[in-house]
């Protein structure tokens, strides 16, 4: 079965707000064995919305719409829908008491603008809306069934939860060959994705099943295996031996899988080794410390963090020599090294790491030019620095160090 989303909202066109509805609801179909055709973005046009629907109701087999049934006069989606199956708006009485019984639980009287989002095309089921105003709505166009839900995230969502995936799972259930779709994701640091290709070769060919395809977001790599069968188990089945090779192929490029981040992983090996960690950062400005604490339990490995921004910090807190700067610079390999030995010494910590770089826009050279990070590990043993230089703007600089600096110690706890 094939699906399309439509996003609406000028705030969308604009640029304004990111769409992250289409992403969810993709995400959400995927299991259900509907495939996305095409995602849709249209401003608050009520001819351009009746142009999209009309497009794609001959094309697709579900369509699903977000935004534009607020209670302004810029939420044209039910008059666009209205136009469109040529019917007229009708009260929704019990959307209406629904949506005063809204407001009277919160200790607020109703404005007279909220009327209109319980009006409803003749003809159209309504979906109940439990987390805001505006009703849902459920129409047949011709040869799809169409969903209408607010643009709200969470209230989309739980529309979506509560209503629209069971009306998809009846609608499947009658499907006379039933398919699903089962996606394995694999993350990979440390490489670039033409490398990744290079090496995968033919499990990269379009028209298999599964099917291997890849995405990247910030030198991470994201490698989905996506295999279509009658059922859960048969298409888990075909995936399991190309992830076996995946895996052999790849090694430990590959730092984890689906819902895996670079610190969640670094955070379980610490855990499982009973290690602690400090880190002390320069230009990521406390950007390591934030992805390592951002995963619940980190109390138990993570100890400290400095952010030492400028020279004066670096020689007050973490006791680097001041003739170490003056002599090689803040941004160098002898300045990293003394500040994650300081670091974990002072921490009493395992490990400690170390950032000091030039983020941009700003002050780069031609000997030490933007996007220069060296980033430094150290353990009881020794101190490893690896010098860097990453592309991009000021926040992706720090992105790829912050995760680069994680890599680096998932490598080392891995390899120990």
């Amino acid at each position: 079965m094939l699906a399309v989303i439509i996003s609406i909202g000028d705030e969308l066109v604009l640029g304004q707000t990111v769409d992250t509805n289409s992403a969810w609801l993709s995400q959400q179909l995927l299991p259900l064995g509907i495939t996305v055709a095409e995602h849709i973005t249209v401003g608050d046009d009520q001819n351009a919305i009746v142009a999209a629907l009309q497009r794609v109701q001959t094309q697709a087999d579900i369509i699903l719409v977000t935004g534009g049934l607020g209670p302004t006069k810029d939420d044209l989606t039910r008059s666009a829908l209205a136009q469109l199956l040529n019917v007229e708006l009708e009260l929704h009485q019990p959307s209406l008491d629904r949506i005063k019984h809204f407001f009277d639980l919160r200790g607020r009287t109703m404005s007279s603008a909220n009327d209109i989002q319980a009006l409803i095309p003749k003809g159209c089921e309504v979906i109940d809306n439990n987390l805001g105003t505006a009703p849902g709505i459920f129409a047949h166009l011709k040869n799809a069934l169409a969903f209408f839900l607010p643009g709200v995230p969470n209230e989309m969502s739980g529309m979506f939860e509560t209503v629209v995936k069971d009306k998809l799972h009846s609608l499947l259930s009658l499907e006379a060959v039933k398919q699903v779709i089962v996606c394995r994701i694999l993350r990979i640091f440390g490489t670039g994705e033409s490398n990744v290709a290079e090496m995968l070769g033919e499990l990269m060919d379009r028209g298999c099943n599964p099917l291997v395809n890849c995405t990247v977001a910030q030198g991470i790599i994201s490698l989905r295996i996506l295999a279509q069968a009658p059922d859960e188990s048969s298409a888990a089945h075909l995936i399991e031996p190309v992830e076996q090779e995946i895996r052999r192929r790849l090694g430990n490029l590959i730092f984890g899988a689906d819902d895996d981040s670079l610190a969640s992983v670094v955070g379980g090996l610490l855990r499982e080794q009973r290690a602690t960690l400090a880190v002390a950062e320069s230009c990521t400005g406390g950007l390591l410390a934030k992805e390592l604490t951002d995963i619940p339990g980190s109390s138990d490995y993570f100890s400290a963090g400095w952010i030492t921004y400028c020279n004066e910090a670096k020689t007050s807190f973490l006791n680097v020599d001041p003739d170490l700067i003056q002599q090689h610079g803040a941004v160098s390999e002898p300045v990293a090294r003394s500040i994650a030995q300081n670091a974990r010494s002072l921490a009493q910590t395992d490990y400690a790491l170390s950032l000091t770089g030039i983020a941009g826009p700003t002050g780069g050279t031609q000997e030490k030019p933007l996007g220069l990070v060296y980033i430094a590990l150290a353990d009881k043993n020794d101190v490893q620095v690896t010098r860097n230089i990453f592309p991009g703007d000021r926040p992706g600089i720090r992105r790829r160090a912050a995760y680069t600096a994680l890599n680096l110690l998932r490598l080392k706890i891995q390899e120990a």
